[in-house]
């Protein structure tokens, strides 16, 4: 049933999140490469202080099914008025009611996967690589459909369709009373923000900004290259295919090199992999590339995770999940969307891989300096 509700928010995803800049970039919005840039920056941007806001009512409340349940109808129920909504100012007041809800589903779903994965013993990512095959899906069956007469009108209906079918899906779930224990416990950010969480955090923006802001112009960079939007959901699935078996192996690779060589080789890869796209190589070498992404992308986020549940104690650790989420995919990533979208005005989307490739490196150069404290005490 985990693995049910993984496929079903990352299918959501997956439909929307690769072809949202595609959409609102059809003429008939008549938007801006920068107000679309604003547009797809703002469900990150929501989620700065809305992600730790949804770990803390979790951590008091010990209710993080019924918040899952609840946030996944609302985002779905808003998502079928965006087919409706033409101007800019209406466009932006509902992507900002939408963002509230959709930036719960991934940090409330990992509270409740973690948890049980600590008491059953089972591996995370074998649970989480079904997310990434419902992403994969997703963005290779929107692809195919938007190419139709239905268009990129379809990517919020399907989004809204799974995210209702998830939430369904959540409700069959027995809540975990363990969180119970500890909802009326002292909270101190102090045991929170301590100095490694939060070198590692700084880090952790410079390298999944621009994994996650990808996501969202990936699809731009493609197209004016000359290719198709069935060719971006074909891309975007061969990536994800790849994330699956990596984050199967995510913990023998751990066991085996430690997770910190690991986050940092990973970030590094990242970089390398932005700058060649950067030099605009020929299409056999993208579709290379597209297996280089889900490498990263298959390693860095299960190690990452856990490695953040190292770094603070237990009855912190849904706030400190929460954090990280809305720092990560939040701040980061709605700073590298509308810094992409400048870009594209300014320049072109080929310079928008030119500072991917340079934030990157630098996030792997800070991760590997945290790498050289702790060994050397």
């Amino acid at each position: 049933m985990f693995q049910s509700v993984y496929i079903a928010i990352f299918f959501a995803q997956g439909a929307l999140i690769p072809y949202m800049t595609l959409f609102f970039s059809q003429e008939r919005f008549a938007l801006s490469p920068s107000q679309v840039g604003t547009i797809v920056a703002i469900l990150p941007i929501l989620s700065i202080g809305i992600q730790p806001l949804w770990g803390v009512v979790a951590d008091r409340t010990g209710r993080v099914r019924t918040w899952l349940i609840l946030s996944m109808i609302s985002a779905a129920a808003i998502s079928f008025t965006f087919l409706m909504a033409t101007e800019y100012v209406w466009i932006v007041l509902l992507m900002l009611a939408w963002s509230v809800f959709q930036c719960a589903h991934i940090p409330l779903v990992d509270m409740m996967t973690l948890e049980y994965t600590a008491r059953s013993k089972v591996d995370y990512g074998t649970i989480r690589l079904f997310g990434s095959a419902g992403f994969a899906i997703a963005v290779f069956v929107m692809g195919r459909i938007s190419d139709t007469t239905w268009g990129l009108s379809s990517t919020f209906v399907l989004s809204a369709i799974f995210l209702m079918i998830g939430g369904f899906i959540v409700s069959r779930i027995s809540e975990q009373k363990a969180t119970q224990e500890v909802k009326m416990a002292p909270m101190h950010w102090s045991s929170v923000l301590t100095p490694r969480f939060l070198w590692f955090l700084v880090g952790g923006m410079l390298v999944f900004g621009p994994i996650y802001a990808n996501n969202y112009y990936f699809g731009i960079y493609v197209t004016e290259r000359g290719g198709s939007t069935t060719l971006v959901g074909t891309l975007f699935l061969v990536a994800v295919l790849f994330e699956i078996p990596f984050m199967k192996v995510a913990y023998q690779v751990v066991s085996r090199f430690g997770s910190r060589n690991v986050l940092a080789t990973a970030a590094l890869i990242s970089a390398i992999r932005n700058g060649w796209l950067a030099l605009e190589p020929p299409f056999w070498v993208i579709w290379m590339l597209a297996i280089v992404q889900g490498l990263v992308v298959g390693l860095l986020i299960p190690v990452a995770l856990q490695f953040v549940r190292q770094l603070v104690t237990r009855q912190v650790s849904s706030t400190a999940i929460g954090l990280y989420m809305a720092l990560t995919s939040g701040l980061a990533t709605a700073g590298f969307n509308q810094l992409s979208g400048w870009m594209i005005e300014f320049n072109s989307v080929i310079g928008v891989f030119w500072v991917y490739m340079l934030m990157s490196g630098v996030g792997a150069v800070l991760w590997m300096m945290l790498m050289r404290h702790e060994v050397k005490g």
